[in-house]
């Protein structure tokens, strides 16, 4: 475990701004409600996800698909322009650590992180840390479980005779995250980051990075011999938190946080120079220029890609209709002859509203290729509208009533398009293709109806043949 010495700077006051505000929104997102639900929320128990007062379903997994294959995407993308920014700014990997570090600087001073440091201070460290990671595992929880519902819990501990699952999930998180954070911090960055592992794939020598001028600092001064810029301070190893030397080059283990360059920056305005270390891609370096090549083919792969995937998941999401719908020939009933000519086929339909309104939806025969007369009935009534609650799902049996004409005996199967829209918006519509059977007693009986009809039809009409 390494424990880099503070730095103060630019890059550091706008990584301190950035990473406020991803604190902030972490902590805050879970509490906010959209319709009277939370505004991002999987709840894995009724397996729905809500996302911005939409409420998606496992059946709908082709949009999590699309959204991995986009983010992966997105990754490359900008990575092969800014390199590892996302490590050094945004892994809540090293946001914690630098939270860590505050509170350690905060609480042992100049102490913090040496052997000779008091045992109190270093324990009420470990304390608040424990603290914090509780809070941040609450945290991450509330995505999963709603938090008025956990705060209540805590708030009420004492009356509560059963353990729910998430609290479970919370001990675990917590010890885990402060196992993680304040003792392996960096290693897993430089051991087992996968992220880390594939960067070189991703970068090329135009991509941005924390890169040293090695055409202005080489070679560094020894001792009182100056030949390039580089005073072999070695703060810039001092100061880093994965304990590399940037100057011997690009590394894997490199997380573009800029403490670095806070360092070189400081120690060259002592020099009257400019900073030897910068977010520059190692071309710009080796040509001694300012330009930086965004387009290239890598860039515009990664781009186009990521355009194409986009487009695919906007038109999906603007063509989805939130209703869950599932219509199938109940197998326990075979169809039935009910006299009078008329035959009833039988069907469990579930439905599930995925938004947060009341629905009444009415269900129609759309297409089909019978000519009988037909008669729908849901629930043993032929009224065929009901009311489907808010974010609930139902399940309904239904029959279909159809008086076969002579010509529909001539097949045994058939189908029938059934449509369910909302009878208040026309719009919020699904359909259904299911099978209509004939019992084999009608088929056989009104086949000898048809082979007549249609002799009678070839002898009357001779271009029928």
């Amino acid at each position: 475990m390494i424990i880099s010495r503070p730095m103060s700077g630019k890059i550091r006051t706008a990584r301190n701004y950035v990473q406020t505000v991803l604190i902030l929104l972490f902590f805050i997102t879970p509490w906010l409600r959209w319709n009277g639900m939370q505004l991002i929320r999987l709840d894995i128990p009724e397996r729905k996800f809500f996302l911005f007062g939409n409420i998606f379903v496992p059946q709908e997994g082709y949009f999590l698909h699309l959204f991995l294959i986009g983010a992966g995407l997105c990754l490359f993308f900008f990575t092969s322009l800014i390199g590892r920014v996302w490590c050094g700014w945004a892994c809540p990997q090293t946001i914690y650590s630098d939270v860590f570090d505050y509170i350690g600087g905060l609480i042992q001073g100049s102490k913090y992180g040496k052997k000779d440091s008091p045992f109190a201070s270093r324990a009420l460290t470990h304390t608040i840390w424990l603290l914090v990671s509780a809070l941040a595992s609450a945290a991450w929880i509330a995505y999963f479980a709603d938090p008025h519902i956990m705060l209540s819990y805590f708030l009420n501990f004492g009356s509560v005779s059963e353990i729910p699952t998430w609290a479970y999930f919370l001990g675990f998180f917590t010890l885990a995250m402060y196992a993680d954070i304040a003792f392996v911090r960096e290693q897993f960055c430089k051991y087992a980051c996968p992220y880390a592992r594939f960067q070189t794939v991703m970068m090329d020598t135009n991509s941005i990075n924390i890169t040293y001028d090695f055409n202005r600092g080489e070679p560094r001064r020894k001792g009182t011999t100056k030949i390039g810029d580089c005073t072999a301070c070695n703060m810039c190893l001092v100061v880093c938190p994965t304990g590399i030397d940037i100057r011997e080059g690009t590394n894997v283990w490199c997380i573009a946080c800029g403490k670095c360059s806070d360092a070189c920056t400081k120690q060259m305005q002592k020099e009257g120079k400019k900073t030897l270390i910068g977010y520059w891609s190692e071309n710009q370096i080796r040509e001694k220029t300012k330009a930086f090549k965004w387009i290239r083919p890598r860039t515009v792969v990664y781009a186009g890609g990521l355009v194409l995937v986009l487009t695919v998941l906007n038109l999906l999401l603007w063509e989805r209709v939130p209703l869950y719908l599932s219509i199938l020939a109940d197998r326990n009933i075979q169809p039935v002859d009910v006299g009078d000519g008329k035959v009833r086929n039988f069907y469990e339909a579930q439905m599930q509203n995925l938004t947060l309104q009341n629905r009444n939806l009415k269900f129609e025969i759309e297409k089909t290729d019978l000519e009988g007369i037909r008669r729908l009935w849901i629930g043993g009534t032929e009224e065929a509208v009901v009311e489907l609650p808010a974010n609930s799902d139902k399940r309904y049996r239904l029959f279909i009533e159809l008086e076969p004409t002579a010509l529909d005996a001539s097949k045994k199967s058939h189908e029938i398009t059934l449509k369910v829209s909302d009878i208040h918006d026309p719009s919020f519509k699904k359909t259904n293709v299911v099978p209509f059977l004939l019992p084999v007693a009608i088929a056989k009986k009104k086949n000898q109806s048809v082979a007549r009809t249609l002799w009678i039809r070839v002898l009357n009409e001779p271009s029928f043949l």
